[in-house]
Parts: structure tokens; C-alpha cells; sequence
């Protein structure tokens, strides 16, 4: 134990006398780790985020696509629904997109009686009945056009006529990840503004009292109405995983092409051992150490420099992502839209994803570090200390 305890003293005071250049290797390397964590971290964060923000979301909904695209839905397909067994609840959802054009953004209108409509865990302020006059929206919209609650909100129609609603409600902050670019109104006026036709919708929801019976139900509509979609809850929380996963593996993909260049800059740094270096471990040989207390020495040096660097990467991607908004990367993941929604992630940590960018950027290194240093450890050491 003392052996070992006296040379990772005597590493750390070979790390200490060249301080300068072990100190600018350490915030290299932790940059590059840094901005590798960063990714994983706020992939981990956003996938966990949007499971929690959509778990309130009914368990299937069916769709009438033409073409390829979604069609409008007859409202009498409610009635036929709800006789099938293990179906709680059958809710036609009227919805899509406005263009807005003084600003340039696409806002999302959805149909309800009420400011909450009972498919969402969305939070505001009013939750009383809306008339054809009245709109609750979220929090992005509120302020891109500067308006509050009471103000008058101007819409175009589907013929190109103007309409007029009084903001009646605001959705919370808490919700923003879902509302920011939400309007809601009234199940008729959003008809008239998306230009559905009455007693159509624009797809159905269906709630079901046993989550495990969600695939047999699926499987008993599809049979029943041939040409509709059905889409569970499973393929859409699969499908932004998916999402966040390709684009997190874009920058992971980057992230390693550094941290390989790192490390090969590394290797050439440790295989090109300086003369000095190379007298000192002349100079140990010659006074009796052994080939493994220098490789001893070369891995303790190798594992102060990499681990401290590894650990101050992972603690500048936590700052990075929980504490200023992953401000580098999060335009990338939230998406296209003008609009973009102003949200707090929650501290997520996969342990497992870490443990993963420890390994890759400290096994390497010390590989790195410890080939150089045997080839150096075997060669003659009069013939080191003569160079």
C-alpha cells in the first residue's frame, strides 16, 4: 500500500511541475467531454419531459387519411365507437394549424366547449364554458403580439373574413411545452376558422379503462372501419423519442469525431515524450525501478489528468443544461418554428449514459498515455540518459 500511495504522490508532483501545459490539456479535455455530456444529458432530459407532458394524453386516436394525408372525420363515427367494449370514452378533437402572417409563425387552434377540453393536463385560469367570442391562449402568442387578457384577438377565417374574439384566459407557464403556441376557441368558431365542415371533426380520441387492453381495442377498430389510422399513445411517445434520439445522435455523432481528434492529438502528445521526460524515466529505471512501477506511475498521471477532466466536462454540462438553458444546443432540438417554447427541463441524470461518456473519455486516454510510456520503460536506460 505504501508503494502504491508513494507513487501517486510522486505522480501528482510530476503533474504539479508542469503545471502550464497539464492545466491546458485539463480544460481542452473537459471542454470536449462537456459538449459530449451536454447532448446526452438534455436527450435524456427532453425524451423524460415529453413522456411526462404527454402521459395525460387519451390512448388512441383514429385518423381518415387520403392520399397520405388527414381528412376531415364524420362526428357520427362517436356514436358507433362507444359500443365497443372496454372504450371509457369517445371525444372528437377539432384542431389545426393558422398561419399567421404579419409575424411569420404557425399557431395551433384547437376546438373546445371549454377552456380545457379534458384530453390535456393544461393549466389556466379560466376554466368556464367558452362562447363564440372568446379565446384563451398560451403564453408565446400572448406575447409576440403583445396582448392580455381582455384584449380583442383578430382572426381570418377559412372564406377570408375577419373575426373577432375577447382573450379570456391565459394558459400557465407550467404547461408552456404544450400551449405556447396554442389558441383555443369555441368548438364552432374553431370550425369556422379551420374551415371544417359541421358534423365533421378532425380526429377522434379514445380513452380506455385498461391501459393492457389498448392493442386488442386497436386492433377491433381497425377491423371495423377499414381505411381509418389508429395511432396509440405508445407510437407517439416511441415516435419522439425516436425524434430526440436522431437528433441528439447527430450532435453525439460530432461530439465523438472531437473527441477523437482529442485523443489522437493526445496520443501524439504522449508518444512524442519530451527529452526531459524521457531522461526522468531513464533516470528511475537506472536507480531501480521496474519496468511496472513506471507504467504505475504513467497510468496514476494519466488517471488524475483524465478523471478530473472527464468529471469537470460532466459538471459543466449539468451547469450548461439545468442552469443556462442548454443555450448552445436547444435551438437545434425544439424544433423549426418561429414560435419556440420557453420551458425548464427537469434535472434528469441517466446514470447509465454518463458512466458511458466516462468510459470513452478516460479508457482511451490512458491507453494514450501508458503504450508510449512501456515503449519508453523497455528501452536501455543508459541509452535514454546519453540522448
Amino acid at each position: 500500500m505504501n508503494r502504491i500511495l508513494n507513487l501517486m504522490n510522486y505522480a501528482l508532483t510530476s503533474i504539479l511541475r508542469r503545471w502550464k501545459k497539464n492545466l491546458a490539456l485539463i480544460i481542452i479535455y473537459a471542454g470536449v467531454v462537456g459538449f459530449f455530456s451536454s447532448i446526452v444529458l438534455f436527450t435524456s432530459a427532453l425524451k423524460y419531459e415529453s413522456q411526462n407532458t404527454l402521459s395525460a394524453l387519451p390512448e388512441l386516436w383514429m385518423q381518415k387519411l387520403a392520399g397520405g394525408r388527414l381528412q376531415p372525420m364524420p362526428v357520427e363515427t362517436v356514436d358507433s365507437l362507444q359500443i365497443i367494449r372496454g372504450i371509457q370514452r369517445v371525444i372528437p378533437r377539432y384542431w389545426g394549424y393558422y398561419y399567421d402572417s404579419p409575424t411569420g409563425a404557425v399557431f395551433t387552434i384547437i376546438g373546445s366547449d371549454s377552456a380545457v377540453s379534458g384530453l390535456y393536463d393544461l393549466k389556466t385560469e379560466h376554466t368556464g364554458k367558452l362562447d363564440d367570442s372568446s379565446a384563451v391562449c398560451g403564453t408565446g402568442f400572448m406575447q409576440m403580439h403583445h396582448l392580455q387578457i381582455g384584449d380583442r384577438l383578430n382572426l381570418i377565417d377559412a372564406k377570408g373574413i375577419l373575426k373577432g374574439f375577447q382573450i379570456v384566459g391565459q394558459f400557465t407557464a407550467s404547461s408552456d411545452l404544450l400551449t405556447n403556441d396554442l389558441i383555443i376557441l369555441s368548438t364552432a368558431s374553431a370550425q369556422n376558422i379551420l374551415g371544417l365542415a359541421k358534423g365533421y371533426c378532425t380526429d377522434i380520441a379514445v380513452r380506455i379503462s385498461n391501459s393492457s387492453e389498448v392493442e386488442n381495442i386497436a386492433l377491433k377498430i381497425n377491423r371495423k372501419y377499414y381505411g381509418l389510422r389508429v395511432v396509440s399513445k405508445e407510437d407517439l411517445l416511441l415516435t419522439y423519442d425516436a425524434l430526440f434520439s436522431w437528433r441528439g445522435g447527430i450532435f453525439v455523432f460530432g461530439g465523438l469525431i472531437s473527441l477523437l481528434a482529442f485523443l489522437i492529438l493526445a496520443w501524439d502528445r504522449a508518444s512524442g515524450l519530451s527529452r526531459d521526460e524521457r531522461k526522468e524515466l531513464g533516470i528511475l529505471k537506472g536507480i531501480g525501478w521496474q519496468i511496472n512501477d513506471v507504467l504505475l506511475l504513467k497510468f496514476f498521471e494519466g488517471i488524475m489528468i483524465s478523471v478530473t477532466a472527464a468529471l469537470l466536462g460532466i459538471l459543466a454540462s449539468l451547469f450548461h443544461i439545468f442552469i443556462f438553458d442548454a443555450w448552445l444546443i436547444k435551438p437545434f432540438f425544439i424544433g423549426w418554428s418561429i414560435l419556440y417554447p420557453d420551458y425548464d427541463l427537469r434535472i434528469v441524470i441517466d446514470c447509465s449514459s454518463l458512466l458511458l461518456v466516462f468510459l470513452i473519455s478516460v479508457i482511451p486516454y490512458l491507453t494514450a498515455s501508458v503504450i508510449p510510456a512501456w515503449k519508453a520503460a523497455i528501452t536501455d536506460p543508459a541509452e535514454v540518459i546519453q540522448e
